[in-house]
């Protein structure tokens, strides 16, 4: 049921992202005069449509985005693929085409704004400590900030530079720069200074880490973030939001790293044998039965615990929320081209990149906790899918405007046939890509006695 529950979600997302992305061509194009060959939702065999002022407008076999094709432009995907491709003279300038090709990801980022701005106006809830200033509450001993002497009490006031006044803007920095250093200003007693950090790599999506925590008390439980696609706690029905209990009739309840440590630890105990874990699921208590698994060194049941903290609503007036989003696309577009940066340098783990199969189980994810986590989703995945397809690689929209450069500076046209061969390399580049981010989204989802590339 879940996967068809994640299947679903990102059939309707991906939909909604890449008819906006096509959109924005098919709307440049119309204005330039352009003549649109067709308007497709979807892809492969024309199930039904209308024809219209030149245009077909079709609903096609495979519900996964869609395409526009544009005379004038030369080949595309679409052509190449269905081996439509014919010599035909551009239309318009070249700057007209040029505005054509970034209308696409410019309505990606349009529409990240604005789902960004819906989240904000609707509002969501947060747990109370990211709106905070990020004041330490707890060190982990051993971590990359207790070797660099950072304590309880100290306050990150910027890393590299930017300013980080909440706890969320603190975390989201360390959490995209995993083995990167990063210069931290810290506060003690009203005076600063900077200390050089590395983030450790952790979990499956390498997330950074430098072993800082917001102080949330004491005698915190544990509440689950998210459980693992067929893994043994998937199995056994926990569920996202469960608040765990106990363990084997062990409290678990400490601070944030004691808590977590003592899951593990009970966990390590059983030695696969068979867990009652005690939750709490919409205030009921819940008993459920899991079988650990054993992965590498580890017994793990493929859940991941945070700590069970206060929630507030973060909510604006319309116009603050326009603010706030476009703030937010700021913010990850920044960090988006950092980490594209770093993974050119070599400098980022692979496992950054999320395909079809994370991007799925995000979905699901976000579609059954509510309407407003899949859209702060979408608007998210909005922003990458604009950036994504500005990078210069054949086939892309980026591709297609460096060949538009390469034209300009040859100061004329190039033929159908070596426009082909172009498409036909990005098509290798992006299968090898592809073929990749597969390989990671099956490593990070499959259990290891199914995936065996470990």
């Amino acid at each position: 049921m879940q996967i068809l529950s994640n299947t679903l979600a990102l059939i309707v997302v991906l939909s909604v992202l890449v008819v906006v992305h096509e959109f924005g061509h098919f709307a440049v194009a119309k204005a330039f005069g352009f003549p649109v060959e067709v308007f497709s939702v979807g892809f492969g065999k024309r199930l039904f449509g209308r024809k219209w002022r030149g245009t077909d407008y079709r609903v096609s076999a495979i519900p996964l985005g869609g395409y526009v094709r544009v005379i004038g432009l030369g080949p595309d995907e679409s052509t190449l693929a269905e081996g439509t491709s014919t010599e035909a003279p551009p239309v318009g300038k070249r700057w007209q085409r040029a505005l054509i090709l970034l209308a696409g990801p410019g309505m990606n980022l349009v529409l990240a704004i604005a789902l960004h701005t819906v989240v904000f106006a609707v509002g969501v809830k947060v747990p109370a400590y990211e709106l905070a200033p990020a004041v330490i509450g707890v060190v982990a001993d051993g971590s990359p900030a207790s070797a660099q002497g950072i304590q309880p009490g100290d306050r990150i006031v910027s890393i590299n530079h930017t300013e980080t006044p909440r706890w969320r803007d603190a975390q989201y920095m360390i959490a995209v720069n995993a083995r990167s250093p990063l210069d931290v200003e810290v506060e003690r007693g009203g005076v600063g200074r900077f200390v050089r950090l590395t983030p450790r790599g952790i979990g499956k999506y390498d997330y950074g880490d430098i072993g800082v925590f917001p102080d949330v008390g004491r005698n915190v439980r544990g509440r689950i973030g998210t459980v693992v696609g067929g893994s043994p706690a998937a199995a056994a029905g926990l569920k996202d939001g469960d608040v765990i209990l106990t363990v084997d009739g062990t409290d678990i309840r400490g601070g944030p790293t004691e808590m977590q440590d003592r899951f593990i630890a009970a966990v390590q105990a059983a030695q696969g044998k068979p867990i009652r874990i005690g939750l709490e699921r919409e205030g009921h208590p819940i008993v459920a039965t899991v079988q650990p698994r054993k992965e590498g060194e580890m017994w793990r049941v493929g859940a991941q615990i945070g700590p069970d903290v206060p929630e507030v609503l973060e909510r604006f007036p319309i116009g603050q929320a326009v603010v706030e989003g476009w703030r937010q696309v700021r913010t990850e577009l920044r960090l988006t081209m950092s980490i594209l940066g770093r993974l050119v340098r070599g400098a980022a783990s692979m496992k950054s990149m999320s395909g079809p199969l994370d991007i799925a189980k995000f979905s699901g994810e976000a579609a059954r906790t509510g309407a407003v986590p899949l859209v702060a989703l979408m608007a998210a995945i909005s922003l990458q899918l604009g950036i994504f397809n500005l990078l210069p690689i054949p086939v892309l929209d980026g591709g297609h405007l460096a060949l538009l450069a390469l034209e300009g500076a040859a100061r004329r046209d190039f033929s159908l046939r070596v426009k082909e061969r172009i498409l036909q390399v990005g098509f290798v580049m992006i299968l090898a890509l592809l073929a990749v981010v597969l390989y990671n989204d099956l490593s990070k989802n499959l259990p290891a006695g199914i995936w065996p590339f470990r």
